[in-house]
């Protein structure tokens, strides 16, 4: 289990690069490494046996279910 903490962390990183004006600008391009190490950091860390590519899918939809919760 992914701690909330960590959720809130990739949650602000996946809005910070997916909702860009600028996908090219440094902060998105740097907000989407960020999330993708964490991604596998925590792809390693929790869930090594499952393929990457599902672990990423379900990390962006908990990110977005996170957002449409805590936006004010």
């Amino acid at each position: 289990m992914i701690p909330v903490e960590q959720i809130a962390r990739l949650a602000e990183l996946f809005d910070r690069y997916n909702n860009s004006l600028d996908p090219f600008s440094k902060d998105c391009l740097a907000a989407r490494v960020e999330f993708n190490d964490l991604a596998g950091a925590l792809h390693l860390a929790h869930a090594a046996d499952v393929d990457f590519l599902e672990f990423r899918y379900e990390l962006v939809r908990r990110c977005r279910e996170y957002l449409r919760k805590n936006r004010s």
